[in-house]
């Protein structure tokens, strides 16, 4: 009678396993599952570059901001939206190597229906940007948070004191698939 019993518990408990146990959730304070992180290693900059999907960088502005600036970076460009009706695409350099990095070139081609002659003049200042120049390294902070470091840093600070606004902002932040 042992035995009977042994080989049914064995085989009892031979049932009950599975092989690829699902892991439950348990449901946060609010109600809602809690999002897995199925990413063992942090993000490189390169990550949030592709000519298939857009990731869209923005600058924290005012309410009154008269500019709304976004950045995509596809492969070969770093595609700059002033605002909905200017769009100006800048080619850019990724390093993968000792750094992860994307430069900006001040080369560009722009689809813009708003005055933006300040970009190509020195604004009272010596120092400023020209065709084919490094305008800038782009450096990722963590997943959601990208520093700018600018090499022309004095005329960046006159175009936004100018036009009274972030044109060229320090940082830019991911912008969640719910945003705008």
């Amino acid at each position: 009678m042992k035995k009977i019993a042994i080989s049914f518990l064995i085989v009892f408990l031979i049932s009950c396993k599975k092989e690829n146990p699902v892991e439950k959730s348990q449901p946060k304070a609010n109600g809602n599952l809690p999002e897995r992180n199925t990413e063992s290693k942090p993000k490189r900059i390169g990550d949030y570059m592709s000519d298939n999907k857009d990731y869209f960088w923005a600058a924290k502005q005012r309410d009154t901001a008269k500019y709304w600036v976004r950045v995509v970076f596809q492969k070969e460009f770093a595609v700059y939206q002033f605002h909905g009706q200017c769009l100006y695409w800048f080619f850019t350099n990724h390093y993968h190597t000792g750094t992860d990095k994307i430069e900006l070139l001040w080369t560009y081609k722009t689809d813009c229906l708003l005055d933006m002659k300040f970009l190509r003049n020195s604004n009272g200042v010596k120092k400023y940007p020209k065709n084919g120049d490094s305008f800038c390294e782009y450096s990722l902070v963590n997943d959601s948070v990208i520093k700018v470091n600018y090499k022309f840093s004095e005329w960046v600070k006159k175009i936004n004191e100018t036009e009274k606004d972030s044109i060229f902002p320090h940082y830019l932040y991911l912008e969640s698939k719910d945003s705008p």
